[in-house]
């Protein structure tokens, strides 16, 4: 619980406050709008699961916090002095106030005095790298008696998903500001005729003569054996790209103007930034001589689409998995009237997709090696010895949804495998085995679960959560199969997905 007194703001929590590091990080969050729709959609998750009257999202300043997203009927009540120390908590965890009402430490904040009264509040830091820059506040109307270590944890869990969000809005803005410094700085040394790997050319207008240097030439795709003429080099632009390049240097030419452009060389397909001036007119004014250079900008191309692209796939993996979460706690809470057995039971089913979602962040989301995720999700539960999880197969990767649908069915079999099968008994063992089978319709990786040395199991005449959650984990994956049997040696589940022929990792 905690010590701290909050009826004043102490000198270290205004020095933590008003630290310069942890004020660069806050101010490049501050574009993130109020009731942000991403964030929005948490606070609305987290109020369901709390069963709460509100729950709020708030950067926390110096002297204010800045709400992002709110959810419940309690409104924009003030308590900054409180989610202030509970952001400048050194040891990182929440803090609980079961009854604000009763509480002497809250005397002179006088919170419960506020409309609406707020009695109970559990306040979470959220952080954004190694800064704590705001909180996620779980508040209520009624005191509570007890706040259990697995709501803690929840909590805490829940504001690590929100400073993941907010991180990843704010690394998106900055990929932005990234690309659009490279091209202000493209603009600055385009001149700059010693940089390397820079064409710069002259095209004497009354001649119609282009001449450069050899990177000039290189890129285009032209030889300098020969005289080079300004027709020559819109011939040697991709066609797409011609009429737009023509037409934008000629108009730059009749207002006297700079040109600049992007386009594509035919002969090799790379993105080229041109930019130009007039350096000379004749006796009439007219442009006589132009300068310019061209820079190869293929790099910066693929790095932005490679980001947008990213980004755009991690936006929508992050709106999938709070659906999952959604589903997740309806169905758990649909199971089991006791706090004790939801909470243990969604707490395993979050870090499962947690883990899951770590290992992707690690591939940006390229995939997941199957050995890594099988472990990730099974070794833990192997309470005795490491040695009863048995694995047996060549690694692949596996797709985004294959990783996140497998995840849940591998942990579904683990923590059943750790109550009631093979990881309950010290001689027990668990032998995951694997695949690729080869089709008409392309390859498939089968993989086996098979659970030896535990207690007898038989099939209940009533499925649990567990086993339909196991039988329904990919149903995003089309053509994928999951069958489960139980013989008296134990339980065992085949799983059958599709999968890529490439899938072998190059890193093997």
């Amino acid at each position: 619980m905690w010590d701290m007194k909050l009826n004043d703001i102490s000198e270290n929590t205004l020095l933590f406050l008003t630290d310069t590091s942890r004020r660069e990080v806050l101010s490049s969050l501050r574009p993130i709008g109020k009731d942000d729709s991403d964030l929005k959609n948490l606070t609305d998750l987290a109020l369901s699961v709390f069963n709460a009257d509100g729950v709020r999202v708030v950067l926390v300043d110096s002297d204010q916090s800045e709400p992002l997203a709110t959810s419940g009927a309690v409104g924009d009540i003030d308590i900054w002095t409180i989610e202030a120390h509970a952001i400048s908590a050194q040891d990182k965890r929440c803090l609980v106030v079961l009854d604000a009402a009763e509480d002497v430490r809250f005397a002179e904040i006088n919170v419960v005095a506020q409309e609406p009264r707020i009695r109970f509040l559990a306040i979470a830091p959220i952080h954004v790298g190694d800064k704590p820059v705001g909180a996620l506040s779980v508040l209520s109307l009624k005191a509570t008696s007890e706040f259990t270590f697995e709501l803690e944890e929840k909590l805490v869990q829940f504001a690590k998903l929100a400073g993941s969000l907010i991180e990843l809005k704010r690394n998106s803005r900055l990929e932005e500001n990234i690309v659009n410094q490279l091209h202000r700085d493209e603009d600055r040394n385009a001149m700059a005729l010693e940089v390397g790997n820079v064409g710069s050319w002259v095209w004497d207008l009354k001649s119609g003569i282009f001449t450069g240097n050899k990177m000039a030439y290189t890129m285009l795709g032209l030889s300098d054996e020969n005289p080079v003429t300004g027709e020559d080099v819109f011939r040697a632009m991709h066609p797409d790209d011609f009429p737009m390049m023509k037409s934008s240097i000629t108009r730059a030419l009749a207002h006297d103007q700079d040109y600049a452009g992007e386009f594509r060389a035919a002969s090799s397909g790379q993105w080229l930034l041109g930019r130009g001036r007039i350096f000379e007119r004749d006796e009439s004014g007219r442009p006589a001589v132009a300068v310019g250079v061209n820079i190869n900008i293929t790099a910066t191309k693929n790095a932005a689409e490679k980001t947008r692209l990213l980004l755009r796939e991690l936006n929508h993996r992050v709106k999938n998995t709070l659906a999952m979460l959604q589903s997740l706690a309806r169905q758990t809470l649909n199971r089991t009237s006791d706090p004790a057995e939801f909470m243990e039971a969604f707490s395993g089913r979050l870090r499962a997709i947690s883990e899951a979602h770590t290992l992707l962040s690690d591939r940006e989301w390229s995939g997941i090696s199957l050995v890594d995720l099988i472990t990730r999700q099974v070794e833990p539960y192997a309470i005795y010895d490491a040695a009863q999880m048995v694995l047996v197969g060549e690694d692949i990767v596996l797709p985004p949804d294959h990783a996140l649908g497998l995840g849940i069915a591998l942990h579904e079999l683990a923590t059943n495998a750790a109550k009631h099968g093979a990881f309950s008994a010290a001689g027990g063992q668990v032998r995951v085995s694997w695949e690729i089978e080869p089709g008409l319709d392309g390859s498939r990786v089968v993989i086996h679960w098979v659970e030896i040395g535990g207690p007898s199991v038989m099939a209940r005449e009533t499925r649990g959560l567990g086993e339909r959650l196991i039988e329904r984990s990919l149903d995003k994956v089309i053509s994928s199969s999951v069958r489960l049997s139980y013989p008296e040696s134990g339980v065992e589940a085949v799983i059958s997905m599709p999968i890529k022929d490439n899938s072998i990792p190059e890193f093997l």
